[in-house]
């Protein structure tokens, strides 16, 4: 009977030492700041509902994810007077929100849109920095779960950027 009782105080002791230690650790986080972490990018102020009318030279061609989106976007690309036309469309049956970034060869952003929404497109990207002459470029397609900006994939196609 001694055994069984000393028993049942060891477990009840290291029941409420659990406890305490289980509150202790909520309330220590609970009062941490949060974390400066990822910070979702603005909606383009340039961005127009529908479908554009694209000249037949760009290149404009879809992209087909297999996470269920699909894009659009031009891969003859020419710089002029600091902006580059890329026509970057999010079809209207996505369940996505979507931007561009374009890249040089080491991955530094040239210039990027901001997000667009489905049925929506973007029709030029104002570059921050212009390479002197033509070169290679990539194109980075991001894509993010509405409201809660998880990402859902990237794509990345790689073109060349004629600058004039």
């Amino acid at each position: 009977m001694r055994i069984k009782n000393r028993t049942v105080i060891i477990a009840s002791i290291i029941c409420v030492l659990s406890l305490i230690a289980m509150l202790t650790v909520i309330a220590i986080t609970r009062n941490e700041p949060e974390s400066a972490g990822f910070t979702p990018p603005e909606f383009d102020s340039a961005a127009v509902l529908g479908s554009p009318d694209v000249p037949e030279n760009m290149g404009y061609t879809p992209i087909e994810v297999e996470v269920g989106y699909k894009a659009f976007v031009c891969g003859e690309l020419k710089a002029v007077n600091g902006s580059v036309d890329v026509y970057f469309t999010s079809a209207a049956e996505n369940a996505v929100w979507m931007k561009l970034k374009l890249l040089d060869e080491s991955g530094k952003t040239l210039g990027e849109t901001g997000v667009i929404k489905p049925g929506e497109y973007v029709k030029a990207i104002k570059l921050d920095s212009i390479p002197g002459s033509t070169a290679a470029v990539k194109l980075k397609i991001i894509a993010y779960q509405p409201d809660t900006w998880y990402s859902m994939g990237t794509v990345s196609l790689n073109t060349k950027l004629n600058v004039q």
